[in-house]
Formats: structure tokens, C-alpha cells, sequence
């Protein structure tokens, strides 16, 4: 008797599963929330890419055994000439897509001495500084700054 009603059960699993309600969602998975449309971001974003050669142009010409000398020399007078030294910059201004005011900014970054010199020119436009990061390598460093600004309503 008790193996019939094993039996039984076991046969009657597939029906019960059948059985059940089954919803009338449009979903397909019941923990799955509808789709929305969703509103584009109240921000426009950018991103100035600079990169600066860490070998200044006066020390490529020197002869290598003055090169040999600053490398010896004390820590202060080496940081000393890092700073008096002028180094290269190539700035970009990445906005995701080409527009006017962006090809006024490329056009700008040729002739930007520093990367101060490129975050000004883009804050005069609106653009608001967010974050920032840089890469290194023996050559060079690699800025990267972030901005924002509100989009215009339309």
C-alpha cells in the first residue's frame, strides 16, 4: 500500500506543477521589473587629455655628460630644475562628439603651455572640473581630467 502511494505522488509532481496560476504580466521573470525609458543625464561630460614629456627639450641637447652631472647632483637642485625646465604639452579635448565649440577647444590645445592653460579655457565655456588621474612612464605623464557641465534644455 505504501509503495502505490509512493508511486503515486511521484506521478502526480507533474500535474501539480502544470496546475499552478500562471500570471498575466507581460514579464517574463517574475523578479524582472519592467523596462522604462530612461531620461538622458542632466550632465554633458569631457575628458582633456594631456600628455607631458617628462625630459625637457634644453636637457635632449645637452651633452651627455652634463646630463651625467644633473643626474649626480643634489635632490634640491635636481627639483630646482624641474621646475625652471619647460616641458612639452599636447592637450585634447574629448567630448564624445564633434562639435563647434569643440573644434575651437582642439583648435585652442595647440598652443597651450600647461594643462592649467587648457582647464581655463574650458571653465570660461561652462565646463566644471570633477576628478582626475594620471599615467606615467620614463617619458612621459598622462593627465586626464574630468568635466562636467549642466546640458542646455532644449
Amino acid at each position: 500500500m505504501k509503495n502505490i502511494i509512493l508511486m503515486f505522488l511521484v506521478a502526480a509532481i507533474p500535474f501539480m506543477s502544470v496546475a499552478q496560476k500562471r500570471s498575466n504580466n507581460k514579464r517574463s521573470n517574475a523578479k524582472m521589473g519592467e523596462m522604462t525609458k530612461k531620461t538622458p543625464s542632466a550632465y554633458e561630460y569631457m575628458i582633456v587629455k594631456g600628455v607631458e614629456s617628462t625630459t625637457p627639450d634644453a636637457e635632449k641637447l645637452m651633452d651627455q655628460g652634463e646630463v651625467t652631472a644633473r643626474a649626480g647632483a643634489p635632490g634640491d637642485v635636481r627639483m630646482k630644475s624641474m621646475i625652471k625646465s619647460r616641458y612639452k604639452h599636447f592637450v585634447r579635448f574629448d567630448t564624445g562628439k564633434i562639435t563647434p565649440e569643440q573644434i575651437e577647444l582642439n583648435k585652442m590645445a595647440r598652443v597651450v603651455t600647461h594643462m592649467s592653460d587648457a582647464l581655463n579655457a574650458a571653465s570660461k565655456l561652462g565646463w566644471e572640473f570633477i576628478n582626475a588621474s594620471h599615467t606615467s612612464t620614463d617619458e612621459f605623464v598622462t593627465h586626464y581630467y574630468y568635466m562636467r557641465r549642466a546640458r542646455e534644455k532644449k
